[in-house]
């Protein structure tokens, strides 16, 4: 589990850098990519999960992942 949180974290600080450096753009990712690995497919339904990312590609084949203002905060006073 712990490896899953850690993965979880990373992604989300490379959520949160990638928020910042494009002005609160989202990252689009295809999901063929994301079911093909099952820790990131995991650690990323976590995050949306905890309320800490948001999924906005709801009908495509694309994830297009946001962090959320909880996800801001849980990064900034880790």
């Amino acid at each position: 589990m712990s490896d899953n949180k850690n993965m979880a974290d990373m992604l989300l600080q490379s959520l949160y850098d990638y928020h910042f450096a494009n002005n609160g753009g989202s990252y689009t990712l295809p999901k063929a990519m994301l079911d093909a690995d099952a820790n990131s497919k995991l650690a990323i339904e976590n995050l949306i999960e905890n309320g800490y990312a948001a999924d906005n590609g709801q009908g495509s084949d694309s994830l297009v992942l946001s962090i959320t203002a909880q996800g801001i905060d849980y990064i900034k006073n880790k």
